[in-house]
C-alpha cells in the first residue's frame, strides 16, 4: 500500500500543470455566455417570484401543488445557473 503511495506521488511531480489561457479570438464567446447566465437567472428570479404569487393565490383554491412546483423549478434554475458560472470560472482561471 505504501509503495504504491509513493509511486502515484512520484508520477504526480513528474506532470507538467500548464497555465490555463483563453484562446485568442474567444472574447465573443465569453460575453455572449456571461449574457446568457445573467439572462438565466434574471429569468429563474421573475419565475421564483411569480410562482410564489401563484403560490399565495393558489392557497384560496386548493392547488398549491402547482405553485410549489413552480418554486422548485426556479430554485434549481437559479443554482444550475450559478453552478455554471463557478465551472466556467475555474476553467478560465
Amino acid at each position: 500500500m505504501n509503495t504504491l503511495i509513493e509511486v502515484a506521488t512520484a508520477i504526480t511531480g513528474v506532470l507538467p500543470n500548464p497555465e490555463p489561457e483563453q484562446p485568442p479570438g474567444t472574447e465573443g464567446v465569453s460575453t455572449l455566455i456571461n449574457w446568457l447566465a445573467w439572462g438565466a437567472l434574471i429569468l429563474g428570479l421573475a419565475g421564483f417570484l411569480c410562482s410564489a404569487g401563484y403560490l399565495a393565490f393558489a392557497a384560496f383554491t386548493g392547488r398549491e401543488i402547482q405553485g410549489f412546483k413552480g418554486l422548485v423549478i426556479a430554485l434549481i434554475v437559479c443554482v444550475l445557473v450559478g453552478a455554471a458560472g463557478g465551472i466556467i470560472a475555474t476553467f478560465t482561471g
